[in-house]
C-alpha cells in the first residue's frame, strides 16, 4: 500500500521548516533584487553608489542651512546622523574671496571628498558650492557607516544569480504551501478529514485572533526597521527576519484551518456570528409567530380595519414630515409610494376575489370538476379557494357515492328477480297442473288463490326487470315517426272492457289529422298501457277519463286526467318514484312501479313525463318531439302484438 504523505506528521513539519527557510530566502532575496533594480549597491565603489550620494547631498543642504540660517534642528541632524561630516561653503566658485562658511572641522584623514553645486537665490552668483569631506574611518552610529555595510552587502550578491535563486525559492515555497492545504485535515492511517483543536475555534474569532498576533508582528518590523548602525547588519537582520518569520507562521496557521474547514463543508456554522444570526433567527420567528397567531385570531373584518388603519397612519406622518421638514419632497414621494402599492394590493386583492367568484359560480353551475390553483393566493383567499375546492371534491364523491349506491341497488334488484324468476316459473306451471286437477272444493279454492298470487308475484317481478332496464339505460331505442292517434285509439280500444267494468266513459280529444311524433312505438305504448291501467284501478266509478292530444311549444302533447277514487295524500313528484302508492290504494294491486316505468322509458326517448293533482284530479302529460308528416303505411298489426313477442320487455306493467 503506498504511503500516503498528507498523513505524516513529519512531512508536515519537514514541510513547515522548509516553507520557513525557502520563504525566507525567497524574501530576502527579492529585497536584494529590488534595491540592485534601482542601482543600490551595484557601483564599483562606494561614493559612486545612491547609497552614498544620497546622504551626502543631504548632509551638504543641512551644512548649507546651518551655515547660512543657524538652526538648531539641522545642527540635531549633523551631530545625530551624519557624524564625521564636514564641509566648506563658497558664495559661487570654491575660491577664498568666495569663502561663505564652514560645519565642523576638515579631517586630516578624508575617507571620500565630494563637491556639489547648489543653486540658491540667496546667494550673489546665484549658487553656492559645498565641498564635503567624510572622516577616515568613518564614525560609529553615523549614517555613512550604515550604508556601507548595507552596500558591502548587496555588493556581494550577483543580480542575476540572485534573481534565479529568488524565483526557485519561491516556485518552492509555493510548492509547499500546496502541500500544506492539501495535507490539512490528514490523519495517518485514517480516510476522510479531521479537525484538530484549532479548527474547532469559531473560525470568526479565531480570525480575529490571528489578525491580532499578526499586526503585532508586522509592528514588531517596524521597531526593527530603525536601524542605528552600530550593531553588525545580521544583529539587525536577525530581529526583523524572526518577526516576519512570526508574522507569516500566523498567516499559514489561518490557511491550513481554512483549508480544513473548507474541506469539511458548511464552515460557517462554526462561527459565533451565525450562532448569533441564528439565535436571532429563532427569536425572530417566535415573536412573528406569535404576532401571527394574534392577528389570526381576530376576525377578517378587523384585521381589514387594523391594516387600512396603520396604512392611514403612515400615511399622514409622512404627509406630515412633507410640510414640516425642510426637505419635503422625500417624504411626499414615500406617501405617493405608499398609496401606489395601496393601490396595486387592491387590484391584486380583486383580483383574486374575481377568480374565488368564478369558482363559486362554475360549482353552482355544476362543475364538480372544476379546482382553483392556490399556489398564487395568499392569507384567507387562499384558504377560502382551498374550501372551495374540498367543496367541489366532496360533492363530486358524494355524486359518485349516490350513482355507485344507485347502480348497486339496480343490479341488486336486477339479479334478484332473475333469480326470482325460476322458482316462480315452477310454481306457476304446477298451479296450472292443479287447476286441471277434479280437486276437492276446498282445495280448488286453495288453488286459486296460489294461481292469483303468484300471478301478482310473476307481474311484480317482470316489472321490477323493466324498472331496472329503463333506469339505466338498457332498453333498445328506435326512433321513428309515428302516428300518435292511431296508438292513442288503439290503446283505449284494448281497455274497452276493464274501463265499461269500471263504469268509466274515455273522451278521447285527438288532433285532427294524424299528428306525427318522433318516438319508439313499442315503448310509447308501453307507457300508454301503465296510464290506462292506473286508470282502471283507481279512477273513480261513473266518473269520466279524458285523453287529450295537441301541440305545445312545438312538442307533441298528449295528456290523460281522471278523478281519483281515494284521496291523494301525496304528491306529484312522489307518486313517480319507485314503490309509491297512496295509503288508501295499498289494498289495490300494484307494484308501484307503473309511474316511474314510464317517466324513464320518456326519457330514453327525449320526451318528457309530467305528473300534476290538483284535488282529486289526477293528470299526466306526455310530451314527444314532433316528427314531419310523411306519408305512412297503415299498420299491418296491432303495436301490442309485438309487444307480446318481444323478449326486450315484460308482457304488461302496472304500477
Amino acid at each position: 500500500m503506498k504511503h500516503d504523505l498528507r498523513g505524516s506528521l513529519a512531512a508536515k513539519c519537514a514541510a513547515v521548516f522548509l516553507l520557513a527557510f525557502t520563504f525566507s530566502g525567497a524574501l530576502a532575496g527579492c529585497v536584494i533584487v529590488f534595491f540592485q533594480s534601482y542601482g543600490y549597491g551595484v557601483q564599483d565603489s562606494f561614493t559612486e553608489d545612491p547609497l552614498f550620494l544620497s546622504d551626502v547631498t543631504a548632509a551638504m543642504g543641512m551644512a548649507l542651512d546651518k551655515t547660512l540660517e543657524p538652526d538648531s534642528y539641522s545642527e540635531y541632524r549633523l551631530n545625530a546622523y551624519f557624524t564625521g561630516f564636514s564641509a566648506l561653503i563658497y558664495d559661487g566658485e570654491p575660491t577664498e574671496e568666495n569663502f561663505v562658511g564652514s560645519w565642523s572641522e576638515i579631517p586630516e584623514r578624508i575617507f571620500a571628498e565630494y563637491t556639489k553645486v547648489l543653486h540658491d537665490s540667496r546667494a550673489a552668483a546665484g549658487y553656492y558650492t559645498v565641498k564635503g569631506y567624510l572622516s577616515e574611518p568613518l564614525q560609529k552610529g553615523s549614517i555613512f557607516q550604515r550604508n556601507l555595510h548595507i552596500y558591502n552587502f548587496l555588493h556581494s550578491f550577483p543580480y542575476a544569480a540572485t534573481a534565479l535563486l529568488a524565483v526557485f525559492l519561491a516556485t518552492a515555497s509555493l510548492a509547499l504551501l500546496v502541500f500544506l492545504l492539501c495535507a490539512a485535515g490528514h490523519k495517518a492511517g485514517k480516510s476522510g478529514i479531521y479537525p484538530n483543536w484549532q479548527d474547532k475555534i469559531p473560525l470568526d474569532l479565531y480570525l480575529l485572533c490571528d489578525v491580532m498576533l499578526f499586526s503585532v508582528c508586522i509592528l514588531m518590523v517596524g521597531e526593527f526597521g530603525s536601524w542605528n548602525g552600530y550593531a553588525p547588519l545580521l544583529i539587525y537582520f536577525a530581529p526583523l527576519m524572526l518577526s516576519l518569520l512570526c508574522a507569516g507562521s500566523v498567516a499559514l496557521a489561518a490557511l491550513l484551518t481554512l483549508a480544513t474547514r473548507l474541506k469539511l463543508g458548511r464552515w460557517w456554522r462554526n462561527t459565533v456570528c451565525y450562532r448569533v444570526l441564528r439565535w436571532c433567527r429563532k427569536l425572530w420567528r417566535r415573536c412573528w409567530a406569535a404576532v401571527t397567531e394574534l392577528v389570526s385570531i381576530l376576525p377578517l373584518t378587523w384585521r381589514a380595519v387594523l391594516g387600512a388603519g396603520g396604512l392611514l397612519v403612515v400615511q399622514s406622518f409622512l404627509i406630515q414630515c412633507s410640510f414640516l421638514s425642510y426637505d419635503g419632497g422625500i417624504f411626499f414621494l414615500l406617501a405617493l409610494a405608499l398609496d401606489l402599492a395601496l393601490l396595486v394590493g387592491t387590484a391584486w386583492l380583486t383580483h383574486q376575489l374575481q377568480i374565488l367568484q368564478a369558482m363559486g359560480k362554475s360549482l353552482a353551475a355544476g362543475d364538480l370538476e372544476a379546482q382553483l390553483d392556490t399556489r398564487k393566493l395568499f392569507l384567507d383567499i387562499k384558504t377560502h379557494a382551498e374550501s372551495l375546492n374540498a367543496i367541489g371534491a366532496g360533492m363530486n364523491e358524494a355524486v359518485n357515492r349516490r350513482m355507485r349506491s344507485e347502480r348497486l341497488k339496480t343490479e341488486l334488484i336486477t339479479n334478484v328477480s332473475h333469480d326470482i324468476k325460476t322458482p316462480l316459473t315452477s310454481i306457476v306451471n304446477y298451479v296450472d297442473l292443479l287447476k286441471k286437477e277434479d280437486l276437492p272444493p276446498a282445495a280448488a279454492e286453495y288453488v286459486a288463490v296460489l294461481d292469483r298470487q303468484s300471478s301478482r308475484l310473476k307481474k311484480l317481478t317482470e316489472d321490477l326487470v323493466e324498472a331496472s332496464k329503463a333506469s339505466t339505460g338498457n332498453v333498445a331505442v328506435h326512433l321513428e315517426p309515428i302516428v300518435v292517434n292511431e296508438i292513442i285509439h288503439q290503446a283505449v280500444g284494448d281497455y274497452d272492457e276493464r274501463l265499461a267494468a269500471g263504469h268509466l266513459d274515455v273522451v278521447v280529444n285527438t288532433y285532427e289529422g294524424n299528428l306525427m311524433a318522433l318516438t319508439d312505438g313499442r315503448l310509447l305504448w308501453r307507457v300508454l298501457d301503465n296510464l290506462l291501467s292506473n286508470v282502471c284501478k283507481y279512477a273513480m266509478a261513473g266518473t269520466r277519463v279524458y285523453v287529450d292530444l295537441g301541440v305545445r311549444d312545438g312538442m307533441v302533447l298528449l295528456a290523460v286526467k281522471n278523478i281519483s277514487r281515494d284521496p291523494l295524500n301525496v304528491n306529484a313528484e312522489e307518486l313517480m318514484e319507485r314503490f309509491v302508492r297512496g295509503d288508501a290504494s295499498r289494498h289495490t294491486e300494484g307494484s308501484g312501479l307503473g309511474l316511474n316505468i314510464a317517466r324513464s322509458l320518456m326519457d330514453l326517448m327525449g320526451g318528457s313525463f309530467q305528473l300534476s293533482v290538483d284535488g282529486d284530479l289526477f293528470k299526466a302529460e306526455l310530451l314527444l318531439k314532433k316528427a314531419e308528416e310523411k306519408p305512412l303505411k297503415p299498420l299491418e298489426k296491432p303495436i301490442r302484438l309485438s309487444l307480446e313477442k318481444s323478449s326486450d320487455l315484460p308482457e304488461s306493467c302496472s304500477p
